[in-house]
């Protein structure tokens, strides 16, 4: 019994030691940035900015770099983006048609002002795609910038779990001196080292390739500056009637579809077409088409058949067959582009209804994310107060740190889906596919 109590106050002084010594003032550190440095997200719903204690230890470690703050390379992605320059083109490009088309409607005497009309409108909403393609880049950039900070910290994370992990495994090196493990409790801990380090290798590998892009779409090296660390979050709600809410929504994104179809609509009417009468349809028989036959001296000696004057009046008579069916289809083109449109609509209010309705669930789950944040928050006071006191080892309480670091993250992984997703709803073009 006495050797055994030897073996357990040699163990306990052996755990003081290198708790102190192998590993340099990781929970001091952390202790720091949890009692003083964390802005805590706040019980209001409303508006909330999230600063956690792991982005406080990012500033701290880099803080000779200057900020990169996210409008900053939301601005140079804008600037650097060939999709912009090509729409900027495709503007031009329709304004020197809509000119093309005046001068020759002037030089035609033409009354029909559809052509015009129409390239007027497509310059428009070409402006307005343009606007659009803004608010896409915007949201591409933000979510590359919030996952470089999220992988930032993840990266941070395991090196501090493999800090934890290295003392874990002395510890059971020196448990294992004093005959208190065996070699499979070694093995086990260095196993589990060994999948840190795999993790922390592939998490460096994906933070490389997010960065190497990021740099590409901005011209901005991330590993030459520090990203900002706080996280807007505020909770969207609309009041009133849903339906009017989303039928507003809706008709905004469709408007110039909504336009085209009635300026062709009224077009279609205004050049509307008759069925030709069969009547009309020319024959070889008729005596229209028989042309006299004269002699050397211009006496009629008979009658032939004059192919030309059918031929011409045939074509006459095709074309307006063809220019019939021509309308009829236009009507049908017409009819089906309305069911495409009203089908679009139908479904885009659905899809965004229903985004909403997640949206709240998601905003609920964050809500209690941040209550149990306050939570552990207050543990991981105590928790310092009693590794100050001496009550509980440093490894103890700094795994009590990367728990509360853990739920930082899930917190922030969870802010930004929200933050994506409630953007949508507001402006459903960012559903469509963005390239920077």
């Amino acid at each position: 019994m006495k050797k055994n109590a030897n073996k357990l106050v040699a163990f306990a002084i052996g755990i003081s030691v290198m708790s102190g010594s192998i590993i340099p003032v990781f929970a001091a550190d952390s202790t720091q940035t949890t009692t003083s440095e964390v802005k805590q997200v706040t019980n209001s719903a409303a508006n909330t900015t999230l600063n956690t204690s792991s982005s406080a230890n990012v500033q701290n470690q880099v803080k000779q770099k200057p900020v990169l703050t996210l409008k900053e390379a939301i601005d140079a992605a804008i600037n650097n983006s060939d999709k912009l320059a090509l729409k900027s083109k495709e503007i031009r490009l329709y304004e020197d048609k809509a000119d093309i088309q005046e001068e020759l409607d002037d030089l035609q005497g033409s009354d029909d002002d559809f052509p015009y009309d129409k390239l007027e409108l497509t310059i428009k909403q070409t402006k307005e795609q343009k606007e659009y393609t803004e608010d896409q880049i915007t949201e591409d950039i933000a979510n590359k910038y919030n996952n470089i900070v999220l992988m930032q910290n993840t990266l941070n994370k395991l090196k501090k779990q493999i800090e934890i992990q290295t003392r874990d495994n002395e510890n059971a090196k020196f448990k294992k001196s004093l005959g208190m493990s065996i070699s499979l409790d070694i093995s086990k801990a260095e196993i589990e080292l060994q999948k840190l380090k795999n993790s922390e290798k592939a998490q460096q590998d994906q933070l490389k390739n997010a960065t190497d892009y990021f740099k590409i779409i901005t011209e901005r090296d991330v590993n030459n500056y520090v990203l900002e660390q706080d996280q807007e979050y505020k909770e969207f709600r609309i009041e009133g009637s849903l339906d009017a809410y989303f039928d507003n929504v809706v008709e905004k994104y469709y408007k110039y579809d909504n336009k085209l179809f009635e300026m062709t609509k009224d077009n279609l009417k205004d050049n509307d077409v008759d069925r030709p009468n069969s009547n009309d349809k020319p024959n070889k028989d008729d005596s229209r088409f028989q042309k006299d036959i004269t002699d050397a001296d211009g006496n009629i000696i008979g009658k032939a058949f004059d192919s030309k004057a059918y031929d011409a009046e045939k074509q006459a008579y095709v074309g307006l067959w063809n220019n019939f069916g021509n309308y009829l289809q236009n009507k049908y083109n017409l009819s089906s582009s309305k069911v495409s449109l009203d089908e679009k609509k139908k479904n885009l209010k659905k899809g965004l209804k229903e985004s909403y309705a997640s949206l709240a669930s998601m905003g609920n789950d964050i809500n209690v994310a941040k209550s149990n944040m306050d939570v552990k928050n207050k543990e991981l006071s105590i928790a310092k107060l009693k590794y100050d006191e001496g009550l509980i080892t440093k490894i103890n309480y700094d795994k009590q740190v990367l728990d509360y670091e853990e739920l930082e993250t899930n917190l922030r992984t969870s802010v930004n889906s929200y933050n994506k997703l409630k953007n949508q709803i507001q402006k459903p073009w960012l559903l469509s596919s963005s390239a920077s």
